[in-house]
């Protein structure tokens, strides 16, 4: 059995139509893998909530999407953060976050024992999944003491995917991030980057200059998304570019590219080839920008999983 950690934070997903959501990054691509991937895989999602009534019913919704919560670390005066979008004409996102009281950026108090830096030192997983929010929510101390454990889990063989998401306010310095998107990029596997995320980052630049940036990590499988321009995959020292096909209706694009890092990083996983992993991961972030929200309801399939069928037939 396939163990993968999801490490991050899941916030209150507020709507206009006051359904009870939840999403946020690393919790989005778990939610969306572990839908793909089925019984095949225990998804772990590592975090911390409050003991209020929100934080129970988030618990209660985490549980019915079949994660495994063994290392759900519980706050008495802290509780979910928050986050609200508004969308423009073209479905494009401006988030509005409350983090002030948020359990997630107590983790490493409240994990007093240090059983999830333990399991990533012992490998008790064989992946480990984290992103830039991931990181920046924690101080620079909190940051090393996660990024050393997540190396120590490299080091004993364990495969580490790291997302690019960034969000500036998270962050209390440019060169801070700088800093800690370079750590990540070293000790990654695979490497998930949207250009936009690069661009905040590290400045804007040309196409041609953005592939040779990600040159410099040849140790990883490197991402790189563009929105409607092509993908980019970089293996080593081979480059290929995958089309985009738009999508007729965009509703929103929030959870776009999470969705996209599990539709790759299932068929990945169960080594399917690469132009078969961008399509299901591109098919799966297309259906989910035609609704309102970060998880909503997929029918996409695995084509590694058509395949195995086809072959037992």
């Amino acid at each position: 059995m396939i163990k993968i950690a999801f490490f991050g934070e899941a916030m209150h997903e507020l709507s206009t139509n006051q359904e009870l959501n939840f999403g946020g990054d690393t919790y989005n691509t778990a939610v969306y893998f572990k839908r793909l991937m089925g019984e095949q895989v225990h998804v772990y999602f590592i975090s911390a909530i409050g003991s209020d009534e929100l934080s129970k019913q988030a618990k209660a919704r985490w549980q019915q999407q079949a994660l495994k919560l063994d290392f759900l670390q519980y706050a008495t005066n802290h509780t979910l953060g928050a986050y609200g979008i508004t969308l423009d004409a073209n479905g494009e996102r401006v988030f509005h976050y409350d983090r002030k009281n948020s359990a997630a950026r107590e983790y490493f108090k409240l994990d007093t024992q240090h059983q999830f830096l333990a399991a990533l030192q012992q490998q008790q997983f064989d992946y480990l999944y984290f992103s830039a929010i991931s990181l920046a929510i924690y101080d620079d101390p909190t940051k090393q003491l996660l990024m050393t454990a997540i190396a120590q889990f490299k080091q004993a063989g364990g495969i580490v995917i790291f997302d690019s998401n960034y969000r500036q306010v998270l962050w209390q310095s440019n060169m801070q991030a700088h800093y800690w998107f370079r750590q990540a990029f070293l000790v990654a596997d695979i490497i998930f980057v949207t250009n936009d995320d690069h661009f905040g980052v590290f400045g804007d630049c040309e196409q041609q200059q953005l592939v040779d940036f990600y040159r410099a990590y040849p140790q990883a499988l490197r991402v790189i998304k563009q929105g409607l321009d092509d993908t980019i995959v970089l293996q080593q020292q081979t480059i290929n570019y995958y089309p985009v096909t738009a999508v007729a209706k965009v509703i929103d694009t929030t959870a776009a590219g999470d969705a996209f890092a599990a539709g790759f990083l299932a068929e990945q996983i169960l080594a399917s080839p690469c132009a078969i992993a961008v399509q299901t991961a591109q098919q799966l972030a297309a259906q989910v920008i035609t609704a309102a929200g970060a998880i909503v309801a997929t029918t996409v399939t695995l084509k590694a999983s058509k395949q195995q069928e086809l072959n037992n037939a």
